[in-house]
């Protein structure tokens, strides 16, 4: 029976006890001012960090995917703590170029017996939560084939809204695919955004509010028809930019109204915030991935 070890990227925002408990491997993917590179979680903690960087070198980031050496380091590791097969896991394949260098690394890696590439098409708790299933599952003693079944089925049933603070951040670093139309009128409103899980993993707005308070509103309507849909337990994660209280709030008051679904906290991360800005706020949500992971 293979021991498959189970490698995320930092963007995908697993919480460090859940990396540890499952023994989760990292790639810490890069980011960029200027001629510096700095590695998310390692020089930079946080949102809250970068932030406080941009206004102290008075630029604005940029990001960069891992290196193939980074896969490659990782798969070393893994092989050298006793792995012989690995699925990588990284961000999805509409926001970065991740998943196609780890593909790449991947089917080229001759020091393990099985080597793949997960494209999660999500990003923060969305390919966190795809990458915790796999490793729950490979410490089960499952298969890399029931696993990328596994994945295959609870993929299928994600769906996200997240709400921005400001779209530019979105238009310069190009991660807007759709709803062009949209945000040209987009002007001291904030746009309501979703991915498109099931197609390419890319952001388009779907809708716009005028506050917080009423992208929730907006969110909350998104939920309510996707329980009309669904005949399985549902699982949810309110993730906050560098606005912690406000996600706690939120937190709050969807555990007051959706008692069935079981919620959890998650929070966008600096390499995903390049993108989003600061305080931004999203709930994302899926099938429940426990009634997946089997015996």
């Amino acid at each position: 029976m293979s021991k498959i070890a189970i490698i995320s990227d930092s963007a995908s925002t697993i919480p460090t006890t859940l990396r540890n408990r499952y023994h989760i491997f990292q790639v810490n993917d890069p980011i960029i001012f200027g001629d510096e590179v700095y590695k998310e979680t390692v020089d930079i903690q946080g949102l809250g960090a970068l932030v406080k960087m941009m206004k102290e070198k008075k630029m604005v980031a940029s990001t960069s995917q891992p290196a193939p050496g980074d896969w490659e380091q990782a798969l070393n590791d893994a092989k050298a703590a006793g792995y012989d097969a690995a699925l990588i896991v990284p961000i999805s394949s509409g926001l970065s170029g991740a998943f196609q260098t780890a593909q790449a690394v991947a089917a080229s890696y001759d020091g393990m017996a099985d080597v793949r590439a997960w494209d999660s098409k999500f990003a923060v708790m969305g390919s966190g939560m795809q990458a915790v299933m796999a490793a729950v599952m490979a410490e089960k003693g499952q298969s890399l084939d029931d696993i990328w079944s596994a994945l295959t089925a609870l993929r299928e049933t994600f769906d996200v809204r997240f709400v921005v603070n400001d779209i530019s951040h979105l238009q310069r670093t190009g991660r807007l695919s759709r709803g062009a139309a949209l945000v040209g009128g987009l002007l001291n409103i904030k746009p309501i955004l979703s991915m498109d899980v099931q197609d390419e993993g890319k952001i388009g707005a779907v809708g716009k509010a005028r506050k917080m308070s009423g992208a929730l509103k907006e969110i909350k309507t998104a939920l309510d028809h996707y329980l009309t849909q669904v005949d399985y337990p549902v699982r949810a994660v309110v993730v906050d930019g560098n606005d912690p209280k406000l996600g706690d709030k939120w937190l709050k008051d969807l555990q007051n109204d959706y008692p069935t679904v079981k919620f959890e906290r998650g929070e966008i991360g600096a390499y995903i915030g390049v993108h989003t800005g600061d305080g931004a706020m999203g709930v994302l949500w899926a099938r429940d991935w426990e009634t997946l992971i089997g015996e």
